[in-house]
């Protein structure tokens, strides 16, 4: 089979490895569409060589089942980008990301792969593969997931700081849950992406006092919610100063280190802050549900390319061009 290989400092390739076969509990699945995720870009541009990639966002067919008693040859699946022990009390209850053995979907980026039968979900027939790879990986689980976790109501303000994918996937998704929805990034192109997406309002944090800009749209009382997605120290602090009086704000962003007051950033304004990782694989149906009811998941994805280029794909990702970028091999 075909897979994308990383060498390091921002080269990739499609190599030949050999076919997967599936142990007790696995399933092959054919790959039909894999998405890129910005977490692979410390890869992308690290020096070292890896084994194989780490993509972990695919969709597919199932073509050899014969280990497994979920699934038979020719189901539609997507793969959760998380994969608990299994046999757990957490991964009983569908929370794989709570198992003390976890690990991670390796090696996406390909044309086959096994994978625990557990860790797969059914794509329905009226859903595309780009836009299972979405739902079952962290595209829209992310954004999803977090929006069960905000206290938000339809008509709040709900600032992104941040339109990555993920922050984009924020944006699309708080819009269509009734958000006023306000995104806060420096790259021109993914303001006009947001806005696609359904932001009510954009501010250039590069071009004016992104606080003045929150607090002028909101008469002053800022936003009630505030996701970060930036992943950066000063998105962090951003948000913290751009959040209303008992507001919320919720970390998407993989920040290591950040600066924070507790007494004047959280207690005397009743801030709650809380951080989001994956989402439960409990909660897919919910959202293959939400996108029966009207969301547009596929808006999320600016670009397609056969796995043959996915030099090219993984460029224009880095650059910053993109909101989700879709592997076909």
């Amino acid at each position: 089979m075909r897979a994308v290989k990383f060498f390091g400092r921002e080269r990739v390739a499609v190599r030949e490895y050999p076919n997967p076969k599936p142990q007790e509990g696995q399933v092959v699945v054919r790959i039909r569409a894999s998405a890129l995720c910005g977490s692979e870009l410390h890869a992308y541009r690290g020096e070292q060589e890896l084994e194989s990639n780490p993509g972990h966002e695919p969709a597919g067919v199932v073509v050899d089942a014969s280990r497994s008693r979920r699934w038979r040859d020719g189901d539609r699946v997507g793969i959760h980008a998380v994969w608990g022990c299994g046999t757990c009390e957490w991964c009983q209850r569908g929370v794989f990301t709570f198992c003390d053995e976890k690990r991670f979907c390796p090696g996406a980026h390909a044309e086959l792969m096994a994978v625990p039968d557990y860790a797969c979900v059914p794509i329905p027939e009226d859903l595309s593969f780009a836009a299972g790879a979405l739902l079952a990986g962290d595209g829209l689980g992310v954004p999803y997931h977090t929006s069960r976790r905000l206290p938000t109501r339809g008509g709040d303000t709900v600032a992104v700081v941040g339109c990555g994918p993920i922050g984009l996937g924020n944006v699309m998704v708080q819009a269509f849950l009734g958000a006023r929805v306000i995104a806060l990034d420096r790259v021109p192109d993914r303001l006009r992406l947001a806005r696609d997406l359904g932001a009510a309002e954009t501010v250039d944090v590069s071009a004016a006092d992104p606080v003045e800009c929150v607090r002028d749209l909101t008469r002053g009382r800022l936003a009630d919610a505030v996701i970060e997605a930036s992943g950066r120290p000063e998105g962090f602090a951003l948000a913290l100063k751009i959040v209303g009086k008992a507001g919320t704000v919720a970390c998407n962003g993989e920040n290591t280190q950040v600066s924070l007051h507790v007494g004047t950033d959280l207690i005397r304004r009743d801030i709650t802050l809380f951080g989001s990782w994956f989402y439960h694989i409990r909660e897919y149906p919910e959202m293959v549900d939400l996108v029966r009811r009207g969301l547009a998941v596929e808006k999320l994805i600016s670009a397609r390319y056969p796995l043959e280029e996915a030099q090219a794909a993984y460029a224009a990702f880095a650059r910053g061009e993109t909101a989700k970028v879709i592997l076909e091999p």
